[in-house]
C-alpha cells in the first residue's frame, strides 16, 4: 500500500471490476486490480469465471493467448487447463494432474456490472449484493475514472457532512437520520438546499433529501428526493483498488421514470450533469489530499470518527471458509 494511506491491507468486500459486455462468451480479458493480474473469462455455457493471470506451470499469462475450451481456461503455452474454481483439469501431454492451480476469485453479475469478492485471506462473501431497479427508472448513464485515492476516501463523504456546505454550495444541510452502520453495510440521510440554476430549475432554491447506503467500501448507492418535483434520482458510485494508491471509480446515474417521457429524459440528463459536476469537485479533492488518521475535527464536521471505526473492519482477517 501507499504510504499516503497507512492502512494494513487492502480491504475485503464486492468491487466492481468490468462491465458485462465487455467479456463476451467464449472470450478471455486482463485486468489490473488489488495489486496483482487477474484474467475474466466468460465460458462457453456463459458463466463468468476470474482466476489469476499466471499459469503455475511455467509462469505464462493465462489472458495473453489463453483460450475458452468448454468452462475452462487452456493456457497458451503448453495447454493446461483450468476450471472456474482454478483447478488444473487437463495436462495434454500428462495423465498425472499437479494438485496445484490457479487463485478463483467469487464474481456476480448484477444490472450489467461485474462484481468481484476481493479478500486477502481468500474468505467466501460476507453479504449479499442488494437488488438493482427494475424499467421504473431510466438506462443508467455511466462514467470511470482512475485516480489516486483510496475507496475509504470516497465513501467518507457520507460522513462529512460539513463539506457538503462549503464545497458543493448547499444551504442548510443537516442529517435527517443518524449515520447507523449494521455489520458490513451502513446508512444515513441528509437534507439540504441546492441552487436550482446548478439544476436546471426555474427557481432559486430546490430542497432535496439524500439516502445515502454503504455496502462495504467498494459499493455505494445515493438516492435523491426532491419531493416539490416528484423527482427521484439515484447515483450508484463504486471504487476498486487497482496498485498502489490508484482506484478505477465507476459513477453511475439514473432517474425514476415519469408519466411525461420527454420530461423525464430532460429531467434525467439535468440530473446526470448536476450529479456529475458534483462528483467531479470531489474528484479533484481527492487526487490532491493526503490521509489524516488523527484529523483534527470540530463540532459540526459530522460522524467521521464513527465511520472511520465502521471502516476498520474491512481490513481485519476473516476467517477462511
Amino acid at each position: 500500500m501507499s504510504p499516503t494511506f497507512p492502512f494494513a491491507r487492502l480491504p475485503y468486500g464486492w468491487f466492481v471490476v468490468a462491465r458485462s459486455h465487455e467479456i463476451p462468451v467464449a472470450e478471455v480479458r486482463s485486468f489490473r486490480y488489488f495489486d496483482q493480474d487477474l484474467v475474466l473469462y466468460r465460458a462457453e455455457s456463459g458463466t463468468l469465471h476470474a482466476v489469476e493471470a499466471y499459469c503455475p506451470h511455467l509462469g505464462a499469462h493465462l489472458g495473453e493467448g489463453g483460450c475458452v475450451v468448454g468452462d475452462t481456461l487452456r493456457c497458451p503455452f503448453h495447454g493446461w487447463r483450468f476450471d472456474g474454481d482454478g483447478r488444473c483439469v487437463e495436462v495434454p501431454y500428462s495423465p498425472r494432474l499437479p494438485r496445484v492451480g490457479v487463485r478463483s476469485w467469487p464474481v456476480a453479475e448484477r444490472a450489467g456490472l461485474v462484481f468481484l469478492w476481493h479478500d486477502a485471506d481468500e474468505g467466501a462473501p460476507g453479504w449479499e449484493l442488494p437488488a438493482f431497479e427494475g424499467d421504473d427508472y431510466t438506462a443508467r448513464r455511466e462514467v470511470d475514472w482512475v485516480i489516486r485515492t483510496h475507496p475509504q476516501e470516497l465513501m467518507e463523504n457520507t460522513a462529512d457532512i460539513a463539506h457538503f456546505g462549503f464545497l458543493h454550495g448547499a444551504r442548510n444541510h443537516r442529517y435527517l437520520r443518524d449515520w447507523r452502520a449494521e455489520g458490513p453495510l451502513a446508512a444515513t440521510r441528509i437534507g439540504f438546499s441546492a441552487s436550482g440554476a446548478a439544476l436546471g430549475a426555474p427557481v432559486d432554491w430546490i430542497d432535496l433529501e439524500i439516502d445515502f447506503s454503504l455496502y462495504g467500501l467498494g459499493y455505494l448507492v445515493i438516492d435523491s428526493h426532491v419531493a416539490e418535483a416528484g423527482v427521484e434520482g439515484r447515483i450508484r458510485v463504486c471504487a476498486t483498488p487497482v496498485e498502489g494508491d490508484r482506484v478505477r471509480v465507476f459513477f453511475m446515474s439514473n432517474v425514476r421514470r415519469m408519466p411525461d417521457p420527454g420530461f423525464t429524459a430532460m429531467v434525467d440528463q439535468l440530473f446526470h450533469e448536476a450529479a456529475l459536476a458534483d462528483f467531479k469537485q470531489d474528484l479533484k479533492i481527492w487526487q490532491h489530499k493526503i490521509y489524516r488518521p488523527r484529523p483534527v475535527l470540530v463540532p459540526g464536521d459530522g460522524p467521521i470518527l464513527a465511520y472511520r471505526q465502521w471502516a476498520s473492519q474491512f481490513y481485519e482477517p476473516r476467517q477462511v471458509a
